[in-house]
């Protein structure tokens, strides 16, 4: 039991090592590392094609300068093969007609491709293409003449050597700058991972001890110092709750054994006294029922607090006049008493607010109610209604000056009331509804004995506002204008 009990399933445990290893910070540092690697990955897969083009590019227009010197033909018509100069670093094979080899230099000939074949014979017509021989790999030129074609090749030896360090160099700059990238983002989610952890152990603690006056780290504007401001709200919120439910449930607990004493001593005496009279009789079952009722009252009051019911309703439109009309009706009939509803207009429009129905029509009667209650004169309730503005007057005891601002409180019992039945949550049921709309209460004392009291409530958009007091005239009766006699119906 106590308010621990209901955090303390929601308590988040620490987990497994695989799970911890995903906390924040991993995330943050295992993201940086994976853009990082995938970034310098495909720069260097970019700068690694590039440059493997270029240095093809490259021996292909050493291959064309080279040929230039290379194609050289003798007086019958034939070609023959360059000087030594030129051999120590290409390889010539010269085809005839048929693409069958017919001099070579090569060390391995390579096969003749389907692609040099179909410049064989073809006048100036050129193939450039990449062949591997025993795991070398060549550029070969395949230069078409009349006779057949000349084939010029260079290893790409010195290409391969190049590439092979630009690829070592890039792995490892991709290696250095992925772990670099991690260390950084482990650096950042620690800093910005302190605070949450913080918080968190924060919301453990409440969650474990049921404790709401923890300390809770993050100040600042950033998104941490804003969820740190928004979790000590929450548990301001929270502790203020704790503290009505707490004084809500000893405020009715004292409430509460009045008239539990009261039906319990009654109940002794009918036992006591089996053979009392028939007049007694009925006093002492008059008492029971009038404190039963009172007891009714009281749990009904109490259910409406504590339950929230009148602060999950939806607002709409509501004729203010017209509204307390009904209520008026309503309570002279219950009560026996003579009730009249005002109206001022001052528009020629009745005055409309926006608020839950069932709740505003509770306010209205709790007020009414609690007029009817303190006179006992029996003469005239009178519920005034000027624009967003409801007063209820009577000619009861009255008010204390020092106590108005009080009676609204809940279970508050004024000292001309402390031996009236009543539940004292009527007033702050009506306090409660006004101000969950916008709107305000007060409490005064009437010309002539009694009190004023009653609420403000902003008045809808397209409604005017009202002028000043003395302005306008008073509604005719099918305005709001009612008056109800005991037991009248209309």
């Amino acid at each position: 039991p106590g308010w621990s009990t209901p955090f303390a399933g929601s308590v988040t445990r620490p987990g497994s090592i695989g799970e911890q290893l995903m906390g924040l910070r991993w995330k943050i540092a295992l993201s940086l590392a994976v853009i990082a690697l995938t970034a310098t990955t495909a720069v260097g897969l970019i700068s690694y094609r590039s440059t493997s083009t270029r240095l093809v590019d490259e021996i292909d227009r050493s291959i064309s300068e080279a040929s230039v010197q290379m194609l050289v033909r003798v007086g019958d018509g034939r070609i023959q093969l360059p000087s030594r100069g030129l051999l120590e670093v290409y390889s010539v094979r010269v085809l005839n007609a048929d693409a069958e080899p017919v001099a070579s230099s090569f060390m391995v000939e390579p096969e003749v491709s389907s692609d040099a074949e179909s410049v064989v014979g073809v006048q100036r017509a050129i193939d450039r293409s990449t062949v591997s021989v025993e795991g070398d790999d060549l550029r070969v030129h395949t230069i078409g003449v009349s006779e057949g074609a000349v084939q010029i090749a260079r290893p790409l030896d010195e290409v391969e050597r190049v590439l092979d360090d630009l690829r070592r160099r890039t792995i490892t700059l991709v290696v250095v700058v992925s772990l670099a990238a991690a260390a950084l983002g482990w650096m950042i989610a620690g800093s910005v991972a302190a605070p949450l952890r913080r918080l968190t152990r924060a919301a453990e603690d409440v969650g474990s001890s049921g404790r709401l006056d923890v300390d809770v780290p993050g100040t600042g504007t950033d998104e941490v110092g804003r969820l740190g401001g928004a979790f000590r709200n929450m548990l301001g919120a929270l502790a203020q709750s704790r503290a009505e439910q707490h004084r809500l449930v000893q405020d009715a607990g004292h409430e509460l054994r009045t008239p539990l004493t009261s039906l319990r001593t009654n109940l002794a005496v009918l036992r006591r006294h089996p053979q009392m009279d028939r007049e007694m009789r009925d006093g002492v079952l008059d008492d029971l029922d009038s404190e039963v009722s009172e007891l009714t009252d009281l749990v009904n009051e109490l259910v409406a607090v504590a339950s929230g019911e009148l602060e999950t309703q939806p607002s709409e439109r509501i004729v203010l006049g017209r509204l307390a009309g009904d209520v008026a009706e309503r309570v002279g009939r219950r009560r026996s008493r003579d009730i009249s509803v005002e109206v001022v207009d001052r528009s020629g429009a009745p005055g409309s607010v926006d608020a839950p129905r069932s709740a505003l029509d509770r306010a209205i009667t709790n007020l009414v109610d609690n007029a009817c209650k303190f006179d006992v004169s029996g003469g005239l309730i009178e519920v005034v209604v000027d624009g967003g503005t409801l007063t209820v007057l009577d000619r009861g005891p009255g008010i204390a000056e020092h106590e108005r601002d009080q009676v609204f409180d809940r279970f508050h019992r004024a000292d001309a009331a402390r031996s009236m039945p009543g539940s004292g949550l009527g007033l702050s049921i009506v306090k409660d509804v006004v101000v969950r709309q916008g709107g305000t209460v007060f409490a005064t004392a009437r010309e002539g004995g009694g009190s004023a009291i009653g609420f403000t409530l902003p008045l809808s958009p397209e409604w005017p506002d009202p002028g000043p007091p003395g302005e306008g005239g008073v509604s005719a009766a099918s305005d709001g204008h009612t008056t109800r006699p005991p037991g009248d119906t209309p």
